[in-house]
């Protein structure tokens, strides 16, 4: 099989992540994968250096680049690929008119929901909407907003949920260091963590309300939040959806306000990260909405256990009810990580064996490989190499 990823740009983010993740162990299990960006910021490049993956770096100029479209087009009809899987706006669009008259399936992503599209996107979307054949969504939720955004069939929708490098990601969460000390000065607290950006999703006030009411039950309870760069907030965009100035403004006005102190902290974005979160005792979620729920699935896989708001797929993944809050309850938020901490051990194997069952990165690509299959027409796989 020949598959051709387009992305928008391999930055940081969660879905070029993936899509790294993704090419790499279709490359392990014997398919030809090339990814072609739109942009080149291309961060993760590094990661497919030496995998085997082909690695095209384009740069658009517009917002709607015909010269892009084109170049992407001539190597979509040199390399020809079984099928083409597009992440991200852009590349989405581009890839639906670059394959016209190719006879390529197009497939797109789905990695949120809860989003909003501006009327260019809509317009857009919807002169191209005819040539998708189908998308794939990283959540049940993500799936069921994008045939109401956008209008796609349900026979079009697939979910493949994000796998990991589970073994690989297990080892970066070793350490010698001892980070109980490093943030709090003494060993013998417990640590309830949050990990993720200040932005109206995660739903800030709730998290600092619910290490208020923690902290105020129990002295040697302690509360860290890790995920974002603390320094200088005047570049952000604004929008309701993005991690806005006057939202992190507003955030650590009422950290102050909750008189917090030092007792619930604010670490940044770590590259040590990992090892953190497997020296924490609970990780905890107050998430409006959101994609698939990594942060929650890295935990898991660290032997961390986890307790969250009832946001996209996390009842099909946490392994008790009583994990998940219905409610959006400080209090109740702070008796679920009290009762974590008493069962941790049981919930952390439980979690372990869900993940090894579910969401290594082998099971999505073979997920995913399932959904290709229904898509690539018998003369492409049929055809010379």
């Amino acid at each position: 099989m020949r598959v051709l990823f387009t992305v928008s740009d391999l930055d940081l983010g969660g879905a070029q992540k993936q899509l790294v993740e993704l090419a790499r162990e279709l490359v392990r299990r014997g398919h030809d994968v090339a990814v072609y960006t739109m942009n080149d910021v291309v961060p993760r490049a590094k990661d497919l250096q030496g995998t085997g993956v082909e690695l095209v770096v384009d740069q658009k100029r517009a917002k709607l680049d015909w010269r892009v479209i084109g170049r992407l087009r001539r190597f979509v009809r040199a390399w020809r690929p079984d099928i083409v899987h597009a992440f991200l706006f852009d590349a989405e669009i581009y890839s639906r008119i670059a394959c016209i008259a190719t006879g390529v399936p197009v497939l797109n992503s789905e990695r949120s929901s809860h989003y909003g599209i501006s009327g260019t996107q809509r317009l857009g979307h919807w002169l191209t909407k005819g040539l998708v054949d189908g998308v794939v969504a990283n959540s049940h939720v993500g799936s069921r907003f994008a045939q109401g955004l956008y209008g796609y069939r349900p026979d079009q929708m697939h979910v493949v949920w994000n796998g990991m490098r589970i073994e690989e990601f297990e080892r970066r969460g070793e350490s010698d260091a001892d980070y109980r000390k490093e943030f709090f000065g003494r060993g013998d607290v417990k640590v309830a963590v949050l990990v993720g950006a200040i932005k109206p999703a995660k739903d800030y006030p709730l998290a600092l309300r619910t290490a208020a009411e923690l902290l105020a039950r129990d002295v040697t309870w302690r509360v860290l939040f890790l995920g974002d760069s603390l320094a200088g907030v005047a570049g952000y965009k604004a929008g309701v959806h993005s991690d806005t100035s006057t939202y992190k403004e507003e955030a650590m006005r009422l950290h102050a306000e909750l008189a917090l102190g030092e007792r619930a902290k604010f670490a940044g974005n770590r590259k040590d990260l990992p090892a953190i979160v497997k020296q924490c005792d609970v990780l905890f979620v107050t998430s409006a909405w959101e994609g698939f729920p990594n942060s929650v699935l890295e935990a898991m896989v660290l032997g961390v256990p986890v307790v969250s708001t009832d946001y996209s797929d996390i009842r099909r993944i946490l392994p008790r009810e009583g994990q998940v809050i219905a409610s959006r309850s400080p209090r109740e938020m702070a008796d679920a990580i009290a009762g974590a901490f008493i069962d941790r051990e049981e919930i952390a194997a439980e979690q372990k064996r869900w993940v090894r069952a579910h969401a290594g990165i082998e099971t999505a690509t073979e997920n995913l490989e399932r959904v290709y299959r229904q898509y690539i027409r018998p003369s492409l796989l049929a055809r010379p190499a």
